[in-house]
């Protein structure tokens, strides 16, 4: 029997307060890590994803010595994790100094409602709202729409799928039909990298933590149960490819993902290690160049974990490893200063 959404309310209110004490004890150890520039607002609901009138946070990171007036610089739209449902657009700050650091683009994470108030599929139209309004607000931004990235970790590598492959169909039906509805700006999504990737809700809870090589080691079923019932109340939409991009078919992957400059992180003793590692090779045998790493004895959100004795030395290389995946899409120079 499934929770009342109340319940869900109120679970979800208690684990985002922990949370966020766990981020705040994250964010003390060395290095630290920066916070935002500015905070920018706008209403949803110009292209008819959601209803009108939502006013959704990006929080913007800018690179040292940003020149806007000369010159355009390439985007990276980030999408924070949390089983959709958690979580907060400042949960990354250590990936935003790692790109502001390493390549020379805009950082910009989205601060998309989350479940049980707004459960599925209200995320991914947030983020299609987002990366329209950043193309749309260009000149204002210093943005250049041609050279957009999208990162994003666990339900936030999610929407680095599915938020294109929404983008995609939307623009390919409903407005190429529709008189009333604005015109898209330019854009051109040219990278996804995406952190320990949820890519299929098809798979149930039980088969994913048994496909674990460590499920002691994965999020316990209190909270795993919290998301699923929190995002997914209809269970019909698994199958959704907004939901579960692994249900996307061949044709529709290849047409809205990247030719090119796709990144996939995986954690070995994460329940979701086998389905992204299943995703990330039908994206590879599509003809579409791939990189791929298995990170070693690491639990899902390994890169997020509190530890008294300092930042997990992990992180690093392979948060490296993913802005050279985005240097070579946004055609900048890895920097020669380090995280």
């Amino acid at each position: 029997m499934s929770s009342p959404r109340w319940l869900l309310r109120i679970q979800a209110t208690i684990w985002r307060l922990l949370m966020s004490i766990g981020f705040g004890l994250n964010s003390l150890q060395s290095p630290r890590p920066p916070s935002y520039n500015f905070v920018e607002s706008f209403r949803t609901g110009t292209y008819a994803f959601t209803r009108p009138g939502h006013l959704l946070k990006l929080y913007f990171y800018l690179p040292k010595g940003l020149d806007a007036k000369s010159r355009k610089y390439p985007v990276v739209v980030n999408f924070h994790g949390g089983g959709f449902t958690l979580g907060s657009a400042t949960d990354d700050r250590r990936w935003a100094a790692a790109v502001l650091n390493n390549t020379s683009a805009i950082f910009v994470s989205v601060d998309y409602r989350l479940a049980p108030e707004y459960p599925f599929p209200i995320g991914v139209q947030d983020g299609c709202e987002a990366v329209l309004h950043l193309a749309a607000n260009c000149e204002e931004y210093g943005i250049d729409p041609e050279r957009i990235a999208l990162t994003g970790f666990s339900a936030g590598a999610n929407l680095s799928f599915t938020v294109p492959l929404m983008l995609h169909d939307h623009f390919g039906t409903d407005c190429a039909s529709s008189n009333s509805l604005p015109k898209p700006p330019t854009f051109r999504i040219v990278s996804i990298i995406s952190f320990y990737p949820a890519t299929d809700f098809r798979i149930t809870r039980a088969s994913k933590r048994a496909s674990s090589k460590r499920p002691e080691k994965n999020l316990p079923r209190i909270v795993t149960n919290l998301f699923d019932a929190s995002y997914m109340p209809d269970p019909a939409n698994v199958s959704s490819p907004f939901a579960s991009p692994s249900a996307a078919s061949d044709d529709m992957l290849r047409q809205a993902l990247p030719f090119e400059n796709i990144g996939f992180y995986c954690c070995e003793w994460d329940m979701l290690h086998a389905e992204g590692t299943v995703f990330a090779r039908r994206i590879a045998e599509l003809g579409k160049e791939v990189e791929y790493e298995s990170i070693a004895e690491a639990v899902h959100g390994f890169d997020k974990l509190p530890r008294p004795m300092g930042v997990d030395p992990r992180i690093r290389p392979i948060y490296h490893k993913a802005c050279a995946v985005l240097s070579r899409a946004l055609d900048t120079k890895l920097s020669e200063r380090r995280q």
